[in-house]
């Protein structure tokens, strides 16, 4: 299944450089270490089979084409920035489109905020944020399903911006993982814009989470 995103989606900040190069090399595979102080996986978490989850959301939507010159440039275009773990998948809407049968589907990512990098995260939505994807015609509850059962282990920085219905994320750069010889920037490919390409710089997440955190 392949969801495209046209009008939502979700999150992350930045602002540095060249400070990868003297990073530790990454845990193992499937091996947490240690990271920020927080409640749940550590920002260094790698589970082969993980970053496959995201390329199930094709984020090639007009919302999602802009491309940021650095990490702090993402950083100033986002509500907010959090590490944060995917704990379920929804079918949030269906929107009518032009014609009777036409019908699109919206996909959520509800993430459970870990650690609050940037900015805040508006009181009313609690403990849980939804970040939204346009889905296509296959989109349905038996997709969905297929969906929760292969959620990511590992936490995410995310780069977030607020729409009326949640969140999307403020390009598809908006979203670092931890791969396993180095961060991963799951949502694009190699050369999809420098805050990418900044991102990859850095061996562990940790280390990108440490240098966003306080950027503006």
């Amino acid at each position: 299944m392949r969801l495209a995103v046209g009008g939502l989606c979700a999150l992350l900040l930045a602002g540095l450089a060249a400070c990868a190069t003297g990073d530790a090399a990454p845990p193992p595979a499937g091996e947490p270490t240690s990271g920020p102080a927080s409640i749940g996986p550590t920002p260094d978490l790698h589970r082969p089979g993980d970053l496959g989850f995201y390329q199930a959301f094709n984020m090639d939507g007009p919302a999602l084409r802009d491309h940021y010159p650095s990490l702090a440039a993402g950083a100033d275009a986002a509500t907010v920035v959090v590490v944060a773990q995917v704990v379920d998948v929804v079918l949030t809407r269906v929107v009518q489109g032009g014609a009777p049968d036409d019908e699109v589907p919206h996909v959520g990512l509800v993430l459970r905020p870990i650690e609050v990098v940037d900015g805040a995260v508006p009181p009313e939505l609690g403990e849980r944020l939804t970040v939204e994807f346009v889905g296509n015609s296959h989109t349905d509850d038996e997709e969905i399903a297929k969906l929760r059962r292969r959620l990511p282990a590992q936490p995410g920085l995310w780069f977030l911006a607020r729409t009326t219905d949640g969140f999307r994320p403020v390009s598809k750069q908006g979203l670092f993982v931890q791969g396993n010889n180095r961060v991963e920037s799951p949502l694009t490919a190699e050369g999809d814009g420098d805050m990418a390409a900044e991102g990859r710089a850095y061996g562990r997440l940790s280390a990108l989470v440490r240098d966003v955190r306080g950027v503006r």
